[in-house]
């Protein structure tokens, strides 16, 4: 389990000292949650905003989500998502970061991440992994419009991620 290392969730935390290195004022950051080790560094190096975490489909790889709910690590048998990237568990060293220090976690659908590749790709020309896209997906969902931790972001930092898009895999699904 490699997110689930010191070394590795020190390397993630330059993914936030770089954003607010460029956007020092932000309210928030969204980021993706598998096992935890980018989080985790985001987290522990920007704690000084909101960091919310965000998993794929609701039904079937929410972990992170119900283990938050629970105060406990709960692990689900089958995490069978469009967002494969996102299918591992949080780890001892990532729970506890998760647990006391992300804000929130909210959850989107399979659909809601197509939708934020495609998005991705039409206006930025960049393809983005669905596990690396599920932070727009969050921010553009009813969810997270709606959500009572968000009120008062107004500059919201998405960390989009990966470019390992099995492209037969992306054109059939945009045909659903």
């Amino acid at each position: 389990m490699p997110f689930n290392d010191k070394r590795i969730i020190s390397g993630q935390g330059t993914v936030s000292l770089e954003l607010l290195e460029q956007v020092p004022d932000l309210d928030a950051i969204v980021v993706p949650i598998s096992g935890g080790g980018l989080i985790s560094g985001v987290t522990l190096a920007a704690k000084a905003i909101q960091v919310f975490g965000w998993l794929e489909a609701a039904a079937v790889a929410d972990d992170a989500a119900q283990s938050k709910i629970a105060g406990r690590l709960i692990r689900r048998q089958e995490t069978n998502t469009i967002a494969d990237g996102l299918r591992a568990f949080l780890g001892d060293l990532t729970w506890p970061v998760v647990r006391d220090l992300v804000d929130d976690i909210i959850t989107v659908e399979d659909t809601e991440i197509v939708d934020a590749m495609r998005m991705c790709y039409e206006i930025l020309k960049v393809a983005v992994e669905p596990s690396g896209a599920i932070g727009l997906a969050a921010v553009l969902s009813d969810k997270f419009q709606k959500g009572f931790a968000v009120k008062g972001c107004n500059k919201i930092g998405i960390i989009l991620s990966g470019g390992n898009v099995d492209l037969g895999v992306l054109w059939e699904s945009f045909g659903k």
